[in-house]
C-alpha cells in the first residue's frame, strides 16, 4: 500500500469531510452563551475534531465484524487498516482531544469535555443498539458539543440552542433505524431510486455512532449513506432530495444483502403494514423538523430585528434541507427514501447551526459558517463521512 492509499484508508476511517459539522456547534454555543466569538474557540474546535475523528475510528472498531458481512470495503475489513490501529487512532485521537482542551481550557474546559467524550464512547461500545437510549445518547453528545461553545458559566443560557440541536438529532437518529428492509435483519434496499437494485448501509455519524443518525457519538451527524449491497456504477448514481448525487453513495462491492426485485408499490397488504414503523419515524422526523424551526423562531424574539430576519431565513432553509426528502418518504417510506431522508437531516445540521447563531444575534457568523455546507456535500462524494 502507498502512503496514499494509506492516508485514504485513514481519511475513510475518520469519514474526514464530516468535520466540517463539528465547528457548528461551538459558534453556535457561543453565540447563544455570548461568548466572543474569536481565536478562543479554536482550541475547543480542535479538540472537538480530535473526539470526533476518535468516534469514527472507534465505530470501525467496534463494528469490524458487522461490517465484514455489510459493509467489506471498509479499511477495517478489507485489511487496509488492522484492528488494532483502528482502535489505536480512536484512543490517540481521544487523548489528543482531551489534552487540547487541557492546554487550550485548562480544567473548566474539561468539564464539558470530559463528559462529551464519555458520551462518545458510551454511545459507541453500549448504547447504539438500544431503541431509546441510542438516540439520547446520541443526542447528548450534540448537546454537549453546543454547549462547549458556551464555556463554563453559561451554559445556562445556552441551553435552548443545545436542545434544539438535541431534538433534530434524536429525530434523524431514529429515523434511520428504519433504513433496512423489514425483516432482513441486514440492511437492505428493494430497488427503489435510480440505478440497479441496493442495499443501503446503516449510516455512520459525528463521533463513531454505527448507526443511526447524526450526532457527535458518530452526526452530523452528521453525513449520508453508502449501500452496502450492489455496485453503483458510472450510470448508477443516486440522487439526493434536492436532484444531486447523493454525497456518499459510493461505489460499493456486491454484497449478501442485495436485493434485485422492484420495490412494491405502496399499498394495502403485509407491504403496508411491514412500512408502518417507518411511515411513524418518518412523520416523528417531520414533526421534530417543524418544532426546530419553530424554536428557531423563539430563541430570536429577543434579536434584533436585522438578526430576526436573517435567522428567519436560515430557519426555513433548515426546514426545507431536513423537510424535503422526509416528505418522499412519507408518501412511500422504503428503505432508499427513508436513507435519503436520513441524509438529508444530517447535511440540515449546518443550516441549523446557521439559524441558531443568527437567532443568538450573530447573522454574520451564521451566513459565513453557511458557507461550510457546499464544499461539505462535495467532499463527501469522494470521501464517505458515514
Amino acid at each position: 500500500m502507498t502512503a496514499r492509499e494509506r492516508l485514504g484508508a485513514y481519511a475513510r476511517l475518520t469519514r474526514l469531510p464530516a468535520g466540517l459539522t463539528v465547528p457548528g456547534d461551538l459558534l453556535a454555543g457561543a453565540a447563544a452563551g455570548g461568548t466572543p466569538i474569536g481565536t478562543r474557540l479554536l482550541g475547543p474546535v480542535a479538540s472537538s475534531l480530535c473526539l470526533y475523528w476518535g468516534g469514527m475510528a472507534l465505530n470501525d472498531y467496534v463494528d469490524r465484524e458487522v461490517d465484514a458481512r455489510e459493509r467489506p470495503d471498509r479499511p477495517v475489513p478489507s485489511g487496509a487498516i488492522s484492528p488494532t490501529a483502528a482502535l489505536t487512532t480512536a484512543t490517540a485521537l481521544t487523548a489528543a482531544g482531551l489534552g487540547l482542551t487541557a492546554l487550550a481550557e485548562g480544567r473548566r474546559g474539561l468539564c464539558t469535555a470530559v463528559p462529551l467524550t464519555v458520551a462518545i464512547w458510551t454511545y459507541d461500545l453500549l448504547a447504539k443498539g438500544h431503541p431509546t437510549a441510542g438516540p439520547l445518547v446520541m443526542a447528548t453528545t450534540r448537546a454537549l458539543d453546543v454547549l462547549r461553545g458556551a464555556g463554563p458559566g453559561r451554559l445556562t443560557t445556552a441551553l435552548p440552542t443545545a436542545l434544539l440541536s438535541a431534538v433534530h438529532t434524536a429525530a434523524v437518529t431514529t429515523l434511520s433505524r428504519h433504513e433496512a428492509a423489514p425483516g432482513t435483519g441486514t440492511p437492505a434496499d428493494a430497488g427503489e431510486g435510480p440505478g440497479r437494485a441496493r442495499s443501503p448501509r446503516v449510516p455512520r455519524t459525528p463521533h463513531g455512532s454505527r448507526t443511526r443518525g447524526d450526532g457527535l457519538a458518530g452526526a452530523g451527524g452528521t453525513g449520508a449513506v453508502v449501500p452496502a449491497g450492489g455496485r453503483i456504477g458510472a450510470g448508477d448514481r443516486a440522487e439526493s432530495p434536492d436532484g444531486a448525487p447523493e454525497p456518499a453513495l459510493a461505489e460499493q462491492p456486491a454484497g449478501p444483502a442485495a436485493f434485485t426485485s422492484p420495490d412494491p408499490s405502496p399499498g394495502p397488504g403485509p407491504g403496508d403494514a411491514s412500512r408502518r414503523p417507518a411511515r411513524d419515524a418518518v412523520l416523528g422526523s417531520l414533526g421534530a423538523t417543524a418544532a426546530v424551526t419553530l424554536g428557531i423562531g423563539l430563541t430570536a424574539k429577543d434579536a434584533g430585528r436585522p438578526d430576526r430576519i436573517v435567522a428567519g431565513g436560515l430557519a426555513l432553509g433548515f426546514l426545507a434541507a431536513a423537510g424535503a426528502a422526509p416528505l418522499a418518504a412519507l408518501r412511500k417510506p422504503t428503505p432508499y427514501r427513508v436513507r435519503r431522508a436520513v441524509a438529508a437531516g444530517i447535511q440540515a445540521m449546518v443550516p441549523l447551526q446557521s439559524a441558531l447563531a443568527a437567532a443568538a444575534g450573530r447573522s454574520g457568523a451564521g451566513l459565513v459558517l453557511l458557507a461550510a455546507y457546499p464544499p461539505a456535500r462535495r467532499l463527501s462524494r469522494k470521501v464517505s463521512p458515514t
